[in-house]
């Protein structure tokens, strides 16, 4: 299976209309102005996928499809959402019970429709013709989209085998409803889409899986690093590559209010990085580094800084020694806004030479949720390029 950016290009414009018409259809049948918020293509693994829906109690409904293309779309709902939605379309039965079979009933029509027509454009591209199974109710914690809901369907078995996922990110005008459509394609269906997009330039996928490993080896290696700097065992929880619209970048973090560091990378390749935390996490940073000093804010900002330059400095080190290349980084500047607001000016500096990123985005924790650490970072596309074109395997 071979990528390259216009193909992604295309993977990106397909999903967004396909999201787009599955945002019109719930429009339609509830009357609720519905818009897309977001569309990425992820590169991750079934365990990634499975994780993030056990970790999140999504309620779901899962329909496969096979024909032209074969693969599997989720529309995932927060236990919340899927309550105002069942309220909305069935209004006075108990939208509380995940397991009633008219709650159940009313999101796999939804489901039904929406997904339907995510598929549609699909096909219209690809000329040809993609069948949809029956959809599958799956309640609060119950299995994830890739486990084996029809025998007959498509399924992933390996936990490590690399998958594209297609994720957008849907959301009601007044915010009472949000979910995520996701679509999972097989790896030959992955191959047609490139095909048809006309990209003979394209890399191997193995090409991306190692960047993705290198980024998964530097999440860890900051993650030691911050252990070792505050005496607090940490953990990696995710860490991914998404491709973005530019302008959606921005839209891709929440608008909880974030304080950390922000740094320019120069070499091969190049970009920015944002080390972020939430704000209880930045006073038990400060406090770990700098006990005794909580009065004395230009002490904590140095501390924030000092540690947000050691965590990047680990998280690029491992593709500097990957990529046989030096990578040098700016010195850090202390931010403290809402997460969109921090990466809008470094999309819309990438934004004057490339419409699309791809957005790495890592997220280091420790058990007891004492803190929270989020890296994203935002090569430049064109000397990621060239990155990728050195991890692409020897013919």
């Amino acid at each position: 299976m071979n990528l390259d950016v216009r193909s992604l290009r295309t993977f990106s414009r397909l999903a967004h209309s396909g999201a787009e018409k599955a945002a019109g259809s719930l429009t339609t049948l509830v009357g609720i102005d519905t818009y897309v918020n977001v569309t990425k293509v992820e590169l991750g693994t079934k365990a990634d996928v499975e994780s993030e829906f056990s970790e999140r109690d999504l309620v779901s409904v899962n329909i496969g499809f096979n024909g032209g293309l074969d693969g599997r779309t989720v529309l995932a709902f927060s236990p919340e959402s899927a309550e105002r939605l069942v309220e909305s379309l069935m209004p006075g039965i108990d939208a509380t019970d995940a397991d009633g079979e008219l709650a159940a009933s009313s999101l796999k029509e939804v489901a039904n429709i929406m997904l339907g027509g995510f598929i549609d454009g699909w096909a219209d591209y690809l000329d040809t013709s993609i069948d949809i199974t029956t959809p599958t109710y799956v309640a609060e914690g119950g299995d994830g989209p890739l486990e084996d809901v029809d025998p007959d369907g498509f399924e992933h078995e390996d936990e490590t085998e690399r998958i594209l996922v297609f994720r957008n990110q849907l959301e009601a005008a007044d915010d009472a409803i949000g979910f995520d459509l996701y679509m999972i394609p097989s790896p030959e269906s992955i191959q047609t889409i490139v095909e048809a997009s006309g990209d003979d330039g394209a890399l191997p996928v193995e090409s991306f899986a190692a960047f993705s490993e290198m980024i998964s080896d530097g999440a860890a290696q900051a993650s030691d690093d911050i252990s070792a700097m505050t005496g607090i065992e940490t953990d990696v929880e995710v860490s991914r590559l998404s491709f973005v619209p530019i302008e959606g970048v921005p839209m891709s973090l929440t608008d909880a209010v974030r304080r950390g560091v922000v740094l320019e990378f120069m070499g091969t390749p190049s970009g920015y990085i944002a080390i972020l935390f939430d704000e209880p996490s930045a006073e038990n940073i400060a406090s770990s580094l700098l006990p005794g000093m909580e009065d004395d804010e230009a002490m904590r900002q140095s501390a924030i800084q000092e540690i947000g330059n050691i965590v990047t400095s680990g998280f690029l080190d491992g593709w500097a020694n990957a990529l046989e290349t030096t990578i040098e980084i700016s010195p850090p500047k202390h931010v403290h806004d809402i997460g969109s607001a921090i990466v809008d000016p470094l999309a819309t500096d990438l934004a004057q030479s490339q419409e699309y990123a791809f957005l790495i985005d890592s997220t280091i924790r420790t058990d007891d949720d004492e803190f929270t650490c989020d890296i994203y970072a935002l090569p430049d596309e064109a000397e990621l390029r060239k990155a990728l074109e050195q991890l692409a395997p020897a013919a």
